[in-house]
């Protein structure tokens, strides 16, 4: 399993040039939790924005994140009709949202997402109970289950 804050913030270099082609900011999922790609601007008043899709990428390293050429960048609004979600961007970004089970548990707050081997889908997530207990018990892990509401400050998973 691999951590989603061990991606953000990779160069991304292309494999044709040489070339850093920019800088891992997010990873993008869609409602089923599968990777749609990496995000490399976000959308701005005078941007739309730009992603490296999935397929594009060769392979996400300790060092850095390599796609085969140039254009595998690729313009956000490509990703019209889904609405990805983020784990550090976005309206529904899911870092620092508190995780609450149906029954009505805090879980703790969400610090961190793991994502299977080969970056296809999120696996897990990594939960905090704010840095002391971080310290002192360490932070828990908690396998994504299969249905999971993502609210402006709630997930909620099943019991």
């Amino acid at each position: 399993m691999r951590k989603a804050m061990d991606a953000v913030g990779l160069p991304v270099v292309c494999l044709q040039t040489g070339e850093t082609i920019g800088t891992v900011r997010d990873i993008l999922c869609d409602s089923t939790w599968h990777v749609r790609g990496v995000l490399l601007s976000e959308q701005g008043w005078f941007q739309s924005g730009t992603y490296i899709p999935t397929e594009h990428i060769h392979a996400v390293g300790e060092s850095c994140l390599t796609v085969s050429g140039k254009d595998a960048i690729t313009p956000l609004p490509h990703l019209a009709g889904l609405e990805p979600v983020g784990i550090v961007t976005g309206k529904t970004k899911l870092k620092g949202k508190a995780v609450i089970t149906a029954s009505g548990e805090c879980l703790g707050r969400l610090e961190d997402v793991y994502f299977s081997a080969n970056w296809e889908k999120l696996v897990g997530y990594e939960l905090s109970n704010g840095w002391f207990a971080d310290i002192t018990e360490g932070r828990k892990r908690l396998p994504a289950p299969a249905s999971v509401i993502v609210g402006e400050e709630n997930l909620i998973v099943p019991d």
